[in-house]
């Protein structure tokens, strides 16, 4: 992993097409066509990258396990993920920059720990959080992570338990997970919430510290958990069907 680690950060002002030839052909990874690396670095034991997807500068994957990153997926600047024994980001995911995703390597846990990342199809992770899974960790599908300076915990001391976010959620600024919390699908969870628990229901509000059920989601907000996480895919397929349908259409 160390000879990896060296070769990644030699190759890391490479053009792109190069970089992607030598993970090919010296690392054995499995990338897709149309797939752009910028100034980044990935060292783990397998990898597998879709078509289409992009790297920003400024990334680092160490000491991944399994890392398979779908298509039509975007990494944009300076996230660093480590650990795990595998990490599956779906496609269509979108995680911005500043994000610190770990799992502690080699933990003091008491029993047994499951240190994986599943983020579902059209996830988006936005700027500057940081998310244990030491423990799993689940994000379903069009989960949106958003705001700033959100946490998620899956180990306390030498224990650890899962954190899941139910589909088509959307988490606010500030908010903590303990380990061992969830909430259910197509839910708003209020900016400086602590899930320190399984929180189930779809279509609500939850806020507090502790997290709860506020009410249910109203007709106005729903568009927080219904409008596409990737619009710009929705643009581009549109055109190439020769639809005129809108990302809120």
């Amino acid at each position: 992993m160390k000879l990896r680690l060296i070769i990644a950060l030699l190759i890391v002002p490479f053009p792109s097409f190069l970089k992607v030839w030598i993970y090919r052909l010296g690392f054995g990874y499995k990338i897709g066509k149309r797939v752009k690396i910028g100034l980044s670095a990935i060292v783990a034991e397998n990898c597998v990258i879709g078509d289409r997807t992009r790297i920003g500068h400024f990334n680092l994957f160490y000491r991944n396990q399994n890392l398979l990153i779908g298509a039509d997926v975007i990494i944009g600047f300076a996230n660093r993920i480590f650990g795990g024994s595998e990490i599956k980001i779906g496609d269509k995911c979108h995680i911005f920059r500043f994000n610190e995703i770990n799992s502690i390597l080699d933990p003091l846990v008491l029993g047994e720990f499951d240190p994986r990342l599943e983020l579902g199809e059209g996830a988006v992770i936005t700027v500057n959080h940081k998310i244990d899974f030491t423990d799993k960790v689940t994000f379903g599908e069009s989960v949106v992570f958003a705001g700033r300076n959100s946490n998620i915990w899956t180990h306390n001391r030498q224990k650890s338990a899962p954190v899941s976010i139910g589909r088509n959620c959307y988490v606010g600024s500030n908010v903590q997970f303990v380990a061992g919390s969830s909430i259910g699908e197509y839910c708003v969870l209020a900016l400086g919430s602590v899930v320190s628990k399984n929180i189930e229901g779809t279509w609500k509000v939850i806020g507090g510290m502790p997290a709860k059920v506020l009410k249910d989601l109203d007709e106005d907000s729903k568009v927080l958990v219904t409008y596409p996480t990737r619009p710009d895919l929705i643009d581009e397929e549109s055109a190439e069907n020769g639809s005129p349908l809108s990302p809120g259409g």
